[in-house]
């Protein structure tokens, strides 16, 4: 059974992986971000965008009442024009899914919450779990679209970025 340290443990890692794709998005032609590659939401910054309001909907606004940035929330992938708006929103994701996972209890894991597109709720584990699960499927979409144009994605192995997050550069 995963526990609260666990989880802190795999969102230290998630976030990581966020924040340096995020950054290599924003490295890439602003052209390139944005083009239409045929993946789940089509370009590049619009999968990035989708991950991050996996985040914010099942920890933000179903766990804890309110999205992190909810004028971003509304806002159509397409409207998004940069991936310099989405780190802002990344940035606002993670310090409020901190502040959840400050104050988690083993308890607290198995607390039923609703989202309102599921027809019935789940447990908060279960929910942290479906969202780790989800940022992984697609951030191997957006290493596919990186090496389509041959560019190196960034780190995202656990083992690897759990050395990163301990100081630890490696090699593993």
């Amino acid at each position: 059974m995963t526990t609260v340290r666990d989880v802190r443990g795999l969102y230290a890692y998630n976030w990581r992986v966020l924040r340096d794709f995020s950054d290599a998005l924003a490295k890439l032609p602003a052209a390139a971000a944005s083009k239409d590659r045929g993946a789940t939401y089509g370009s590049m910054k619009n999968v990035f965008h989708h991950i991050l309001s996996v985040h914010d909907g099942w920890l933000n606004v179903t766990a804890q009442g309110a999205s992190a940035d909810p004028a971003m929330r509304e806002k159509d992938f397409d409207e998004v024009p940069s991936i310099a708006e989405l780190r802002g929103y990344l940035e606002k994701i993670i310090a409020k899914e901190e502040g959840l996972l400050e104050g988690l209890t083993e308890k607290g894991l198995g607390r039923p919450i609703q989202p309102e597109w599921k027809e019935r709720p789940h447990a908060l584990r279960d929910a942290l779990m479906q969202v780790t699960l989800e940022q992984a499927h697609h951030i191997g979409e957006l290493i596919a679209m990186f090496w389509q144009q041959d560019v190196e994605p960034p780190e995202m192995t656990w083992i690897d970025v759990r050395l990163l997050n301990a100081g630890d550069p490696g090699p593993s």
